[in-house]
């Protein structure tokens, strides 16, 4: 285990020990104040205190907490980070929800969890009206327990009952809420220390000097963004947040980022600022954490010839976030996930299906048995749904979804994203998914309308490269952007 790093037994431990002992005067976390100028930065004995005020607050607005869920549902925030230390600690169950899902979706995952309380920032993202009218007398502010005094804090978390409920992202179908406990939590902290410790030792710039500070501008309520809540303490690291990608820039200068955790959209943004000579605006920004979905190698190779340090992260929210992680630079293996982790058993299984087995695998899915047991086998082995094959060096490389696939009436198998990967060099396309539409492979595709001609002739090309089966036989042009979720994957449903 790392000397710099020493990984908390738990959420108690986590305040107590980390915050308030060994890093109380270290910053915590920064935010851009309602002015647009003003950098407010709260260190962690503040952070400590304010958390011990939410378990106040929270035991005397619901008495019977224990194992009750409280919802958030609110923008990026400091009173985000403090409620949901705050909802654990005071033995309730840390329910993060999307707060710009439509009511439809928001009304079956609020209904789902019977929340007790419901802690919100209180703007109209579409459905504030049927909000209230279901849940007005659950509503409260972020900032709730402000006024509290700060109470005493107990190690009342057992480590393997259920701790939080985070929802997957739905890319096919009715999210799913995922189960997961302290034990969860410990064993991605495991994974991401040691991994920290690692490659912050080989390759700190000249003068750099830890702790170091991360930009996130992924949302709180998704375990890419929520997973640096809970590993920055023990390292005494600054969370620098940003609520809205209008204020990238603003926040950037005003809150110097040494790291940024990095969906394909930003990764894009800095590649595009290099290229135009315009580094001077990212303030210092050296290490990328790239996750959520595939980025084109060719690019990320350019940025680590260029300084950046890049960081690939497969992860799940049903493991917590641990998963492969790619911290080589080396061209050969820019398009890998990365090498499996010491902590976590990996495997793949017979269809090239990444099987993972071990403490970081979740408990289970909410009031859904059936669900639970299509992805967590007899042996405990939790089957990802991601299919990858290995390299000599032991790499993994991430081929497709196994729901994907398009399986023809001649019994073939087809994975859209290896066609879709092809489609993605051509420069006319904006953005293209292909699917299958009456047992033919169709490929839908955005583009500036004068380009659709040469757009065809690719697709042409393309196809005499491949094998006949596998050959796109429809185009579809859509005058509109595809739709994607919250971390800007392509929705397929």
């Amino acid at each position: 285990m790392a000397e710099y790093i020493k990984v908390p037994a738990g959420v108690y431990d986590m305040v107590t020990r980390c915050m308030e002992q060994e890093f109380p005067d270290h910053v915590a976390i920064r935010y851009v104040a309602e002015d647009g100028k003003t950098v407010v930065e709260k260190k962690y004995r503040e952070y400590a205190q304010d958390i011990r005020r939410m378990v106040a607050y929270l035991k005397a607005e619901v008495p019977d907490i224990k194992g009750r869920r409280i919802v958030l549902l609110s923008r990026n925030c400091y009173e985000f980070c403090v409620a949901s230390y705050g909802i654990i600690l005071a033995g309730g169950v840390l329910v993060t929800l999307n707060q710009k899902k439509n009511w439809d979706e928001l009304e079956y995952e609020l209904g789902l969890v019977e929340p007790a309380l419901i802690l919100n920032d209180g703007i109209d993202y579409g459905c504030r009206a049927e909000l209230e009218a279901a849940y007005g007398p659950k509503l409260r502010p972020m900032d709730c327990y402000k006024d509290t005094a700060p109470g005493e804090l107990t190690n009342c978390v057992g480590h393997d009952d259920l701790m939080m409920l985070m929802f997957t992202s739905g890319t096919t179908g009715r999210s799913k809420g995922v189960m997961l406990s302290e034990r969860n939590m410990c064993a991605s902290l495991h994974t991401y220390s040691e991994v920290a410790e690692n490659w912050i030792t080989d390759r700190l710039p000249a003068g750099q000097k830890l702790p170091l500070s991360h930009m996130t501008l992924l949302p709180l309520f998704h375990m890419a963004c929520f997973v640096c809540v809970v590993s920055y303490p023990p390292a005494g690291w600054t969370l620098n947040l940003c609520g809205d990608i209008r204020d990238f820039y603003r926040d950037l200068g005003l809150m110097h980022s040494d790291v940024m955790a990095s969906a394909p959209m930003l990764v894009e943004t800095v590649y595009n600022d290099m290229k135009r000579g315009r580094v001077s605006r990212l303030n210092g920004l050296w290490d990328l954490c790239c996750s959520s979905a595939a980025l084109d190698p060719k690019m990320l190779l350019e940025l680590a010839q260029n300084g950046f340090v890049i960081n690939q992260c497969y992860g799940m929210t049903e493991t917590f976030g641990d998963g492969i992680l790619n911290f080589t630079q080396v061209e050969k293996h820019m398009s890998a996930v990365g090498k499996p982790d010491d902590h976590v058993q990996y495997k793949l299984d017979e269809t090239g299906e990444i099987c993972i087995k071990g403490d970081c695998v979740m408990l289970g899915y909410y009031k859904d048995p059936e669900a639970t047991a299509e992805v967590i086998d007899a042996d405990g082995w939790f089957h990802t749904g991601d299919l990858a094959r290995m390299d000599e060096e032991g790499f993994y490389y991430i081929t497709g979804r196994k729901k994907n696939l398009i399986i023809l009436a001649s019994g073939e198998n087809v994975s859209p994203e290896e066609l879709e990967k092809k489609l993605a060099l051509c420069p006319a396309i904006t953005e293209c998914i292909v699917k299958e539409k009456g047992q033919k492979i169709c490929a839908v595709i955005y583009c500036p309308e004068d380009k659709q001609e040469e757009v065809r002739a690719f697709v042409t090309e393309v196809n005499r490269s491949l094998p006949l089966y596998k050959r796109i036989s429809a185009v579809e042009f859509t005058a509109e952007p595809l739709p994607r979720n919250a971390l800007g994957k392509l929705l397929r449903k």
